[in-house]
């Protein structure tokens, strides 16, 4: 559920997945659809995974040795690394590397190098294997709504 930060719009929620817990972002956030927190209608946009401030260190000590035991092992790419099992997406993310990712899909292997509802909303109308028929027509549909 969105709540309405008292502005025109809806506030976007954030997800500290360091240690689980939601948390309201400062005044001063942008969203990960490239629009600021105050003013502005989230009500499309997805939680956002981002570690809180006061978990956010930990998470960028979490990041560096993970990279650093990717570094270790010789990973040439994000997707190279999943689980085999995941379905492949066929838009041709599977070359990016594991820096550049700000997002994935949990239905296939997708990464996203910028993310945006129009580009989710492509992905799972157009891309993913995986996804429910369900979120594919509403994909579709919102993405008919907006004109493209």
């Amino acid at each position: 559920m969105m709540a309405d930060n008292g502005n025109s719009g809806f506030s976007h929620r954030h997800w500290c997945e360091v240690y689980g817990h939601d948390y309201q972002c400062g005044e001063d956030c942008v969203c990960i659809c490239g629009l600021p927190m105050n003013g502005s209608d989230h009500s499309d946009c997805p939680v956002e995974l981002r570690p809180c401030p006061e978990h956010k260190a930990e998470q960028e000590r979490r990041m560096a040795e993970a990279r650093s035991r990717r570094a270790q092992a010789g990973a040439e790419s994000f997707c190279e690394e999943q689980d085999v099992s995941v379905p492949h997406c066929k838009c041709g993310c599977s070359e990016t590397d594991s820096g550049e990712a700000v997002g994935w899909c949990f239905h296939c292997d997708h990464v996203y190098v910028r993310y945006t509802p129009e580009l989710e909303a492509q992905h799972f109308a157009y891309h993913c294997p995986e996804a429910p028929q369900a979120l594919k027509e509403s994909a579709r549909a919102r993405l008919a709504k907006r004109g493209t």
